[in-house]
């Protein structure tokens, strides 16, 4: 067996943290049990708590996108208090579905305005001396990407806005977050399908399922 070399150059390997499905449930348990039993600001209390908390771990875990953590987590609070002064379901809903639609717009404009913009963000999370991160194809896929994810962000936005005018506080949490994760794992499947194809343009470039695995070799 072939020992490491200590010297070998590449970015740091990010730990693999493993998230609790707890994680994601118990905002929305925590929201309707509060919501019911005390009123809609002990209910947006409790669901930031738990989500602020979770953040809070995430972060000192090591969580491969921790530095945006701190931003998520203003964001959570902010949407917290502005819900609570204005003690309105559809201020406090309508918050989080606009910054969802926001990030879907702002994703196709930056694929579509500054094309090396994402890119770059990308390759700093890939690295390999299998295959090239310039080729064209890399960047071409990351900006199709960025379109792709951009449209399924207004799409699912305009669910939530639909689904919230049709459906009681309960019935929208509930709906919302099983709706929302069988669609999220079927644009990831989608994604790595058309990143498979194009990436796999480049020569070198060992298939999507070893990348998102983790199991690109470095320089030994």
């Amino acid at each position: 067996m072939a020992e490491e070399d200590p010297n070998k150059s590449g970015p740091p390997e990010s730990p693999r943290v493993k998230q609790n499905p707890w994680e994601s449930i118990m905002p929305i348990v925590l929201f309707i049990v509060f919501n019911r039993m005390l009123g809609l600001a002990q209910a947006i209390v409790a669901a930031t708590v738990w989500s602020v908390a979770i953040s809070i771990r995430r972060y000192r875990n090591g969580h491969p996108v921790g530095k945006f953590i701190p931003i998520v987590t203003a964001g959570i609070v902010i949407r917290g208090v502005i819900g609570i002064i204005t003690d309105s379901e559809a201020v406090y809903f309508g918050i989080g579905i606009g910054t969802k639609a926001s990030v879907g717009i702002g994703l196709i404009s930056t694929a579509l305005l500054s094309r090396r913009y994402l890119t770059k963000q990308v390759k700093k999370f890939i690295y390999s001396n299998k295959f090239s991160t310039d080729d064209p194809a890399f960047q071409l896929g990351v900006n199709r990407v960025g379109c792709i994810l951009g449209v399924a962000l207004l799409v699912s936005s305009g669910f939530d806005i639909w689904l919230y005018n049709n459906a009681s506080v309960d019935g929208y949490l509930i709906i919302r977050f099983f709706v929302n994760w069988v669609y999220t794992t079927a644009v990831i499947i989608f994604v790595a399908y058309y990143l498979d194809r194009e990436w796999g343009k480049i020569v070198g470039f060992p298939g999507i399922s070893s990348l998102l695995k983790g199991e690109l070799e470095k320089d030994v």
